[in-house]
């Protein structure tokens, strides 16, 4: 063969190995670049699907087999107990992988999803599905199931639920861990208008027992749908009882039993303790989801300022079950309250839990208060007329034994007792006194007593005209004589005065662990002031808590910081005062028992437990001629030291004195 016709056919048969070689390697090629478009296509299917549902736009989807509004309204169906939202979505929906499946007519491929939503009280809860792709005319979808939401809706017509449940209220402890609040059996009294022919009959049958508006009832069950719980009045289950037979014949009355956090009493130490009830929507509103429309929650003085404490953390079940079966809140929440835990929220006959996380109980709130001491001092307030306050503090400790708040209908509402900010009057002579003594001036040195004295242009009197006289120092202070400390305002300067108040803890940080008012004695040079403010005038201000740590520092010898909530610890703390001089709080003392022996303060005179010192006050207010008074007594016994006050009470001796005197007999009776 000639050499050109082997060099050409050699060259053929290089041409046909290269190509027998190079075919089916372009075909290995094709293939996987079909392989990968496929993998994108399906992944780019399942991420059209994840942010669809996580933004609430399925129902412009396109779905293998199925219309994208009908799996928008199946899915929200089954999802519509998860959140508040009118169309409810997951936080979160990410494709975590694709898996080949060995299906070929039609091919088919599973999505693997992450799914989170936010359950109420911030509940995250997370979970693994997924989704069958398949290929519908040539586009990848995703292939609607009710298990593409959640792998355990595996029964048709399941849905799911969230179910919370709210922990048994923590108790509120007093001194040597008294339980002073704790769950007590109460009774919900309701209207239910479908049983009874004249509902505005039975709502002012119903008012006119218990003691509610009835107009006002009425209109409220006239406006209810027929079969609705319309509720009038929760009561203590001794109350209701008291009540029952005469409530239970009036046609359309409902009742329902449940255990609620009270204190002993209506009555007990009311304004502090606060109270619980169904959140108001400020309640919830502030609350930054914590507390949702429903809860039980608290409402007033200490349950509201340490609900998140008392309350615990609810407990959050997330059930499949029958659609119907777990009716729901306008919150997306069914809520349930017990005592049990997590346990109480279990799921019922048909339902499956997905996911729980047990309630968490609150912890109990520990104060000083000392419940037969603050039992008494409720009970002397029930016999005044007028709104007032009695406090009562432990001597040397600074415990705060009772708080009480009451009188007129309706003023134990307001915690005026820590609160109040009022002139002080002639109980401010304490602090005055203290001053002069420190001084130099002696009980026993003669001060003048007129009816009248005059400072820059201004008169002062006394009350009821009394004129003393020149008479001992001491005697002034007994009989409160507003002129014989005027004449003397010269003696002291302003910073004087109210470094001596600020010695009996007037101004003092608040290290109640609650909010209180310590009082405020402002320096000033101006003279008319400075003469007022010795006698508790001017711009003076204290509140009862003030004016018993007062008495409790003189009875001690120093100013010791009040104490009331215990366990948490409050975050202001004070130094104990330093040591009164000794000799001027020894004269002091011997003063103010005075004032009860022979003086202002008869009324307390002889009272079981003890020698009782002491100081009334009558305290101008307001631009009336005459201005009007409110009436103070403020003094201690042994090692318990009280103020009390009665908002435009009179005089003090008169009125706050007997108060006073009342709460010391209550006490002693009770041992």
């Amino acid at each position: 063969m000639p050499a050109h016709r082997r060099s050409l056919l050699i060259t053929s048969l290089v041409v046909v190995v290269v190509l027998a070689v190079a075919v089916p390697a372009a075909i290995v090629v094709a293939g996987q670049r079909a392989e990968e478009r496929t993998r994108r296509e399906q992944r780019a299917a399942a991420e059209a699907f994840a942010a669809a549902w996580q933004g609430g736009r399925l129902a412009g989807l396109s779905f293998a087999g199925a219309d994208g509004a009908q799996v928008a309204s199946q899915v929200q169906t089954i999802t519509a107990g998860m959140t508040p939202a009118a169309t409810d979505a997951p936080s979160s929906v990410t494709v975590t992988g694709i898996e080949r499946t060995t299906a070929e007519n039609p091919p088919t491929a599973l999505a693997h999803l992450s799914v989170t939503w936010h359950l109420p009280d911030d509940v995250a809860w997370t979970y693994p599905t997924t989704a069958t792709l398949r290929q519908d005319h040539k586009r990848w979808l995703v292939e609607w199931a009710p298990a593409v939401v959640h792998p355990g809706l595996l029964t048709p017509g399941q849905v799911l639920r969230v179910q919370r449940e709210q922990p048994a209220r923590a108790e509120i402890l007093g001194a040597g861990d008294q339980v002073l609040v704790t769950e007590r059996p109460v009774v919900d009294i309701g209207i239910m208008p479908s049983r009874t022919t004249d509902p505005k009959a039975t709502a002012e049958k119903v008012a006119a027992i218990v003691g509610v508006d009835a107009a006002s009832l009425a209109k409220r069950v006239a406006a209810a749908k027929p079969d609705s719980f319309v509720d009038v009045i929760t009561l203590r289950r001794e109350v209701y009882d008291a009540m029952r037979d005469s409530l239970h014949p009036i046609p359309g009355t409902v009742f329902a039993e449940r255990d609620m956090a009270l204190a002993p009493s209506a009555t007990f130490a009311r304004a502090l303790i606060g109270t619980v009830g169904p959140a108001t929507k400020e309640i919830v509103d502030r609350s930054d989801g914590r507390v949702l429309p429903g809860d039980q929650t608290g409402l007033s003085g200490l349950q509201a300022a340490y609900d998140e404490r008392l309350a615990g953390t609810p407990g959050i079940t997330v059930i499949a079950a029958p659609a119907g079966a777990a009716p729901t809140t306008a919150g997306g929440t069914s809520t349930t309250t017990g005592t049990g835990g997590a346990a109480d929220a279990a799921p019922g006959p048909g339902q499956e839990a997905l996911f729980a996380r047990p309630a968490r109980p609150g912890q109990p709130l520990h104060l000083t208060l000392d419940r037969r001491i603050q039992e008494a001092a409720d009970a002397a307030l029930a016999g005044a007329t007028k709104p007032s306050a009695l406090v009562a503090v432990r001597v040397g400790t600074g415990e705060v034994l009772a708080v009480a708040n009451g009188g007129a209908d309706g003023a134990a509402g307001y915690d005026r007792a820590l609160l109040g900010q009022y002139p002080p009057g002639s109980t401010f002579k304490v602090a005055t006194t203290l001053a002069l003594l420190k001084g130099g001036l002696s009980p026993n040195d003669a001060v003048n007593c007129p009816p009248t004295i005059s400072v820059g242009g201004k008169s002062f009197k006394n009350a009821e005209g009394e004129v003393l006289g020149r008479v001992p120092f001491r005697m002034d202070f007994a009989h409160s004589c507003n002129t014989a400390f005027v004449g003397s305002s010269g003696l002291i300067t302003s910073q004087e005065l109210a470094s001596s108040a600020q010695s009996l803890g007037v101004g003092a940080p608040d290290t109640l662990g609650v909010t209180a008012f310590m009082g405020d004695v402002p320096v000033t040079a101006d003279r008319v002031q400075h003469a007022a403010q010795v006698i508790g005038q001017g711009k003076v201000l204290v509140s009862p808590l003030t004016e018993a740590s007062m008495s409790a520092g003189v009875a001690a010898g120093r100013f010791v910081p009040p104490r009331l909530v215990t366990d948490p610890e409050p975050v202001t703390t004070a130094d104990v005062g330093a040591p009164l001089p000794a000799d001027a709080v020894r004269q002091l003392r011997a003063m103010m028992r005075l004032v009860v022996t022979s003086g202002t303060g008869t009324a307390l005179d002889g009272v079981p437990g003890g020698p009782v010192a002491g100081k009334t006050g009558t305290a101008e207010f307001g631009s009336g001629d005459p201005p009007q008074t409110h009436a103070w007594f403020t003094g201690y016994q042994r090692d318990v030291a009280f103020a009390v006050v009665v908002e435009r009470g009179g005089f003090g001796g008169k009125v706050a004195a007997p108060l006073a005197a009342d709460f010391l007999r209550r006490l002693a009776s009770v041992g």
